[in-house]
């Protein structure tokens, strides 16, 4: 057994050269906040100086996100209070917390694709310039702006770009711009590192450390031990709505004990892969060309996961759409079940499966808006890809609705009260394997899943790979993904993805073709 995790008590005020000797730049004390029946923080004390970097960790529910909208201006404490350089505050709204200097780094960000950089920044800066009676900004002065701190802190985004023809990894600078260009002194920033690629998660560090050292104070949510172990100068972990402890890196022996106390048990952080025999060939992609990629061509078995890796931007998003029928292919074919499709003839396959056992499963990535009704309960949700299941003709059979829905929750271990739950209100790890129990419960004979884990904590992490292998027995399993040590973990084939084509198909057996991965999801066909 491990010894235990050294927990340090909460840090003594500190300057920004040397934490230990002035008050807090932020901190929260005894806060509270309750969503009816469900209390999502339950007295929490937190405190970040200037010129520290503070890892907020914890599994999908534990109440992170709602900690930072309530220091953010998002949401108000029931009880507790927030101060900023040692006085009481009180946000009513985002606005009012960035002219305080907080501001937050949303995962979905929060920009208008067809203006410019320098437009959103325009755009955000004068929103909350009301009430500060500073300057009203131009163009001309912002896009200068921005130029001085991309200098400063490595953010190099052209200020003329339209956003929407940026990458994950430069939106994400936009974002940071947006509110160092309103002089934010407190940074929160919620899976930063979600939606970017390796070299962008290190650029994005490196920028962490360069506002560090201006005396900024970070706060970022994550779930990604490696992170928090290689980016932090305090972890605070959250379990249940509280902090169960705090510490720092160097404490730390192993990040199994780091697992252990952010879920409550033990965990064994690797996959167990039992072998599935390899049937047939389930679907076969022939030269397809889209919006994005060209002259792609693979084919999924029943028994493996194929996955397809690359970085954010590189035609693998697009790709998954047209598998899954939500877009149409330009050119070249599709085989499935020993049928050939022309593209259009494959859109009207997915609509209309043929029978059972002969469906197209897909989750998409974005479970919140594509892949539910967060208004809806988890009963309607569970059937909104099932209609055909939910009753004869115009008919529901709300019966058999809730019994399956709750056979579901069941067996996915989804926590919520009842199955008239809306989804809206499910953590990030709950709605997903609610997603993957609907698209399972189809019985498909291709099962599709994009950025599966994309936000999750460990034990839903954990959860969602293992309901995955299981769907192998059943079906040919698609896997797209931007991380590699999920790719290596799940799959039996790789193919990656750069600027729109497949580079290469690598069986996740050949070590020595395994090594190329990443130099492949750069560009480099050769070593």
């Amino acid at each position: 057994m491990s010894a235990p995790l050294p927990v340090s008590p909460p840090a003594p005020a500190q300057d920004a050269e040397s934490p230990g000797t002035a008050a807090p730049l932020l901190e929260c004390r005894g806060i509270v906040k309750r969503f009816g029946p469900v209390t999502a923080n339950s007295g929490v004390d937190l405190a970040v100086h200037a010129g520290q970097i503070v890892a907020i960790l914890g599994e999908n529910g534990a109440g992170k996100s709602t900690l930072m909208s309530i220091i953010a201006g998002r949401y108000r404490p029931d009880e507790g209070e927030l101060l900023l350089d040692g006085q009481p505050v009180h946000f009513s709204s985002p606005a009012q917390a960035l002219q305080r200097g907080i501001g937050m780094v949303y995962q979905r960000f929060m920009l208008v694709g067809p203006l410019t950089v320098a437009e959103n920044i325009l755009l955000a800066a004068d929103a909350a310039r009301a009430g500060r009676g500073t300057p009203r900004h131009t163009i001309a002065t912002v896009s200068a702006r921005i130029r001085e701190l991309a200098d400063r802190y490595g953010l190099h985004v052209d200020p003329q770009a339209r956003v929407r023809d940026l990458s994950m990894g430069e939106r994400q600078r936009v974002e940071i711009l947006k509110l160092l260009v309103q002089e934010a002194r407190v940074l929160i920033f919620d899976e930063p590192t979600a939606v970017l690629a390796q070299p962008e998660v290190e650029g994005l560090f490196s920028v962490f450390r360069k506002l560090r050292a201006d005396g900024r104070g970070i706060l970022f949510i994550t779930h990604k031990l490696e992170e928090v172990l290689g980016a932090a100068d305090r972890i605070a972990i959250l379990r249940r709505g509280r902090i169960v402890a705090q510490t720092e890196p160097d404490k730390i022996n192993n990040k199994l004990e780091l697992a252990r106390l952010m879920v409550g048990r033990e965990l064994v952080l690797r996959v167990d892969k039992p072998p599935v025999p390899l049937g047939e060939k389930v679907f076969e992609a022939r030269n397809l060309c889209g919006a994005g990629f060209s002259d792609i061509s693979f084919a999924v078995r029943r028994g493996e996961i194929f996955s397809i890796v690359g970085v954010a931007g590189n035609g693998q998003e697009q790709l998954a759409c047209v598998v899954a029928g939500v877009a149409q292919a330009h050119g070249g074919s599709v085989r499935f079940l020993g049928e050939e499709y022309s593209p259009l003839q494959w859109v009207q396959r997915i609509l209309h499966p043929a029978a059972t056992g002969t469906a197209v499963a897909y989750v998409p990535e974005d479970r919140h808006h594509v892949g539910s009704i967060a208004g809806m309960g988890l009963r309607e949700n569970f059937f909104l890809t099932r209609r055909q299941d939910a009753g004869e003709g115009p008919w529901l059979d709300t019966a058999r609705m809730e019994r399956e829905t709750r056979q579901a929750i069941a067996r996915f271990g989804i926590v919520t009260h009842n199955a008239e739950t809306p989804a809206g209100s499910l953590s990030g790890g709950n709605l997903q394997k609610l997603l993957l129990a609907r698209e399972m419960a189809r019985n498909p004979a291709l099962f599709i899943a994009e950025q599966p884990t994309q936000g999750l904590d460990i034990k839903a992490t954990e959860d969602v790979w293992a309901a995955m292998l299981a769907q192998r027995e059943h079906s040919g399993v698609l896997l797209v993904t931007g991380d590699l040590k999920e790719a290596l973990s799940l799959s039996d084939r790789i193919g990656v993805m750069f600027r729109g084509r497949l580079l290469d198909i690598i069986d996740t057996q050949d070590v020595e073709r395994v090594e190329r991965i990443g130099l492949l999801m750069a560009g480099t066909t050769t070593a």
